[in-house]
């Protein structure tokens, strides 16, 4: 039928699950699954929605505290400045030291180390 229209099967596919009314459905056979015994038990899926994501808590640093009078929020870092938090909220404020990525020379050797600690208790 695709090459009758010149288009790909996956089209068709397409036209077929959106207008399923106009296509006759196909019966299914009882036993296409496998016996419950034999699957592997399923995850509750209200325990996975519940869970909180792991955080990792970066303890402030002498030298953020000497970055705070410097400091910008997010919507005044220009391009170049780093954008490290170092305060906890209300609202964030960002190092914004001069940079050639994302952090400063400081913040980068911070975020290496972080990466390195979670990485190794995975």
């Amino acid at each position: 039928m695709a090459r009758c229209f010149g288009v790909s099967h996956n089209v068709i596919a397409g036209i077929a699950f959106r207008n399923r009314a106009l296509f006759s459905s196909k019966p299914r056979a009882r036993n296409c699954r496998l016996h419950e015994s034999k699957r592997a038990p399923r995850k509750d899926k209200t325990a996975m929605r519940d869970r909180k994501p792991e955080t990792i808590i970066i303890p402030s640093h002498k030298y953020d505290l000497e970055r705070l009078p410097f400091a910008k929020r997010l919507l005044e870092l220009r391009p170049g400045e780093c954008i490290w938090p170092i305060n906890d909220g209300s609202p964030f404020l960002f190092c914004a030291a001069k940079t050639v990525g994302k952090y400063c020379q400081h913040h980068q050797s911070r975020a290496v180390a972080v990466h390195r600690i979670a990485k190794r208790e995975k």
